[in-house]
């Protein structure tokens, strides 16, 4: 009884704070995260020098935007709950999916889109979805469990939000993108009902509905504590031994102090503490990607380790503009120290390392005594859903929250589609899972 009073309590905790939520997705669709997203991504030129135009030209962009996001996110949470065996977890996952559902018909909805039948079928599925996810929480409120049937259909809904993704995706990075301006539009509609009409009906089939995301985020609220700080000048020793010569720019207090230098390949940022905190390549190469992701993962090593990174490569994502970006981490005993994540940008043209981004293992880094639970690898398996095909098993330190879980990470097939499962060794539970979602951008881990 107690199990289940504390099941509805959180199922009501959960609902307001789903419903309050959603709200505030609403008020602030168009806001601060599509002004991000415009920022990063490639805008079309507008030549029209017409203010008004250009201005809703800018928010109509900034929605067709968000809704990428949204949808992309709709995408990963409803493959992750279909693949998950926990229920807390999954309820978790599900008020997300009421979440991004909403904020991807709230985007839609402020785009200029001529009436059809696919523009209808893409509404229903949003709002179905929507639906079914409230419904999904409600049963789980309940402390019943989700049939293979729903699971079913919740890959069903997965496979129409992957295919809408890409399709979005498409076109918001495509030329022809644009909804009034460069006479790409009549009547402010631009090309965006065209092409959604131009998708095959089959995109939106699933079975009728009864009724029917690695560990990269983590240094975000993080600032970073400098017991021993240097002084500017000592840090240009420090740069000069590893860069050559360089030119003091600025301080910087962001979460943290860092010194800013120019070199004469790139620019550099120190921790006061010392460390390399970041580094950016000023040269942009083009041609031919000749260097092999085995070549890769070694050049990144070996640049982590010159900086006094002790890493290996755990993780690789697609060559992309002729780079390749290699996750690096400590691996202590076999158990790799996500906390202390390491991201590497490989010129796969070159083989010279553009970037790196270190503030995650600065912010994380410690001697670590690694005790493994008592839970054996294959009571870990048994967490997993029998659907989903291991191709992968290592160990792992992740953060989840505030805590940090020593786990067995398993990584799964199921079809087409890649997932990572994190299984706790003490408790035998699971504790996360994540999505790779293939993209313009390369592999992502949602």
């Amino acid at each position: 009884m107690i199990c289940r009073n504390n099941s509805i309590k959180n199922f009501w905790m959960i609902f307001f704070g789903v419903v309050a939520l959603i709200a505030i997705a609403s008020a602030i669709v168009i806001g601060v995260v599509a002004s991000n997203r415009v920022a990063t991504m490639r805008m079309s030129v507008i030549d029209d020098e017409n203010t008004y135009k250009i201005s809703q030209e800018n928010g109509y962009r900034r929605s067709l935007y968000l809704a990428c996001d949204s949808m992309k996110n709709l995408d990963a949470n409803l493959g992750k709950i279909a693949s998950s065996g926990d229920t807390a977890h999954q309820t978790e996952m599900l008020a997300k999916v009421v979440i991004h559902a909403n904020q991807v018909n709230q985007s839609l909805s402020n785009l200029p889109f001529q009436d059809s039948d696919n523009i209808s079928a893409c509404q229903k599925f949003v709002n179905q979805t929507q639906d079914y996810a409230t419904y999904l929480l409600g049963k789980l409120s309940r402390g019943e469990q989700l049939t293979e049937g729903e699971r079913m259909a919740l890959r069903n809904l997965d496979d129409v939000a992957t295919n809408l993704y890409n399709f979005l995706q498409g076109y918001a990075e495509s030329d022809s993108g644009m909804f009034i301006t460069n006479g790409n539009g009549q009547n402010n509609v631009g090309n965006l009902s065209d092409s959604l009409n131009e998708v095959d009906s089959k995109t939106f089939e699933y079975e009728k509905l009864i009724y029917d995301g690695p560990f990269s985020e983590s240094v975000e609220e993080k600032v970073l504590k400098t017991d021993n700080k240097i002084s500017h000048a000592d840090g240009a020793k420090i740069v000069s031994e590893i860069f050559g010569e360089n030119k003091f720019v600025s301080e910087i207090n962001n979460k943290g102090l860092f010194y800013l230098y120019d070199t004469e390949k790139g620019r550099v940022y120190l921790a006061a503490n010392g460390k390399v905190a970041q580094y950016e390549a000023y040269n942009e190469q083009s041609g031919e990607s000749v260097v092999d992701c085995d070549k890769c993962i070694s050049k990144a090593e070996e640049f982590c380790n010159k900086l006094g990174y002790d890493v290996k490569g755990v993780w690789i994502s697609k060559t992309q503009d002729f780079v390749t970006y290699v996750n690096c981490a400590p691996v202590i005993d076999g158990v790799i120290i996500y906390p202390e994540l390491i991201k590497v940008a490989v010129d796969s043209t070159s083989g010279e390392v553009v970037g790196l981004e270190a503030r995650a293992y600065i912010l994380n880094h410690q001697d670590r005594q690694i005790s493994f639970g008592n839970v054996t690898e294959e009571q870990a398996k048994s967490a997993v859903m029998p659907r989903l095909k291991v191709t992968n098993i290592a160990k792992a330190l992740i953060e989840k929250g505030e805590k940090q879980h020593l786990c067995y990470e398993f990584q799964c097939q199921d079809g087409d589609r890649q997932y990572y499962v994190y299984v706790d060794s003490t408790s035998g539970k699971e504790i996360d899972i994540f999505k790779v979602i293939e993209n313009t951008e390369g592999y992502t881990v949602i």
